[in-house]
């Protein structure tokens, strides 16, 4: 799953290992400090457009994992349809958010 910065709530990049550096701030740390949600941004909707990104990439990562084990017949058909409607639902918020952005911009020109 997706990590964030406990310091700057930047989208972490993923690792094998349990060490983890934020590219924006410089803050370093073990996996089990960073944060495994996003917190919210009102103020920042580039950070806030890049978290959601980041989590959309990891869920597309996981479908491809869960189609991968299907294949192979590890993995069920309910646990296929499961990883299908994460990925779906989001899109569907990262779509809700780029509208609302969107809209906070018009109003404020």
């Amino acid at each position: 799953m997706a990590e964030f910065c406990p310091r700057c709530t930047a989208p972490l990049e993923a690792s094998p290992d349990s060490d983890r550096l934020c590219e924006c701030c410089g803050w370093w740390g073990d996996q089990r400090e960073a944060l495994l949600t996003p917190p919210a941004n009102a103020g920042n909707p580039v950070l806030a457009a890049a978290q959601a990104l980041e989590l959309y990439r990891d869920v597309c990562r996981q479908e491809l994992l869960g189609e991968q084990l299907y294949e192979a017949g590890s993995g069920t058909e309910a646990q296929l349809h499961k990883l299908r409607m994460a990925r779906r639902d989001a899109a569907h918020s990262i779509i809700e958010m780029f509208v609302a952005l969107r809209g906070r911009a018009a109003k404020q020109h």
